[in-house]
């Protein structure tokens, strides 16, 4: 790749049609079917819904229990490895549900594929499968439902090998689930998951073409402690916000996340590395808290001016989060 400036590559990762507001679509559809929404989508990493709400003969501890759903699926990672896509697609759609504290209960997918008639195709379809059976078996989820999609192609080329998953969750605290927003400056912004230099399947690396074929490492172990890790900090009255990482790896679910709390951040990366900390789309979240957190990775921390900040080494970058608001509200308005 060229030589293009750190600025300039932020930006387009910022805007890319894959990192920018889902609001426009979200918001035409209706988020309150039946009245018994508790969080919203677009308000916390996952909605919540209470569906024992409007039975008035539970008890109130069961009405208070909620129920919340998770999804995942990556297709640019999907032309590398069909079945580390899947596996890594079930893990994403639970730690979203970690993130609002839930307690998976069963998962179901769409499989999206070329034409089995053909070897190379079939091969995708029997790696998709199989990640999705091997990451369900080591999370130990149920899948309840599902459906599968074959005969794929545009003029003979098949869609890349997508396994699109949701992971269903219970969630028995309902007054834990935080925000997906933060509302005090100085606070501390920690990372919870693994780092990795990989950047095959990220967006960076399809809008720049490096064609990268190194996925991050998915480890099952980290997944479930990670997913403890959430479920225990959202009960912390210091934590404001718990983030599930998404398209654009840090850089993407951060700006996100300032946009919708009007605010800005500073970030802190050696030279080496930066690039690969910052738009890596590794498994996990981010958490926001007014108090200090052992035991996490510490990348930064947010501030009241409407900044993004990124310390290299000894230099620099200042990124106008106004000069990008419009366009990431509204550049999927022209679309849905």
């Amino acid at each position: 790749m060229k030589n293009i400036a750190l600025e300039e590559i932020l930006t387009a990762v910022a805007l890319s049609p894959n990192v920018v507001s889902r609001r426009p679509i979200f918001e035409k559809y209706d988020k309150n079917v039946q009245g018994n929404s508790y969080k919203e989508r677009g308000q916390a990493a996952s909605a919540v819904i209470l569906p024992f709400n409007d039975f008035p003969e539970l008890p109130q501890a069961k009405k208070a229990i909620g129920v919340t759903v998770g999804t995942g699926g990556n297709p640019n990672r999907a032309k590398i490895d069909a079945q580390l896509t899947a596996e890594m697609a079930i893990c994403e759609a639970a730690l979203q549900t970690s993130c609002v504290g839930g307690t998976w209960l069963g998962a179901t997918d769409c499989l999206n594929f070329g034409n089995p008639e053909k070897e190379a195709q079939m091969g995708e379809f029997v790696a998709g499968v199989e990640g999705v059976k091997v990451a369900c078996q080591r999370l130990e989820i149920p899948i309840v439902s599902g459906n599968v999609s074959l005969y794929n192609e545009n003029n003979g080329k098949a869609v890349p090998p997508s396994a699109l998953v949701s992971v269903f969750a219970r969630v028995d605290k309902i007054e834990h689930v935080k925000p997906i927003t933060w509302k005090s400056a100085e606070a501390y912004i920690y990372k919870v998951g693994p780092s990795s230099s990989a950047l095959g399947g990220s967006e960076f690396d399809r809008l720049f073409e490096l064609q990268s074929t190194q996925l991050p490492e998915l480890s099952y172990e980290q997944v479930l402690a990670d997913s403890e890790t959430l479920k225990n900090l959202i009960t912390q009255d210091s934590v404001e916000a718990v983030i599930p990482l998404t398209a654009g790896g840090v850089w993407g679910t951060l700006i996100g996340v300032a946009l919708n709390s009007e605010a800005g951040f500073d970030l802190s990366f050696n030279e080496s590395s930066v690039i690969s900390d910052l738009l890596a789309e590794t498994l996990g979240a981010l958490v926001i808290s007014t108090e200090e957190i052992e035991g996490l990775t510490l990348i930064g921390k947010t501030k009241s001016d409407f900044l993004a900040q990124i310390e290299v080494g000894s230099k620099k970058h200042d990124f106008d989060l106004e000069s990008i608001k419009s366009d990431w509200n509204h550049q999927l308005r022209s679309v849905f």
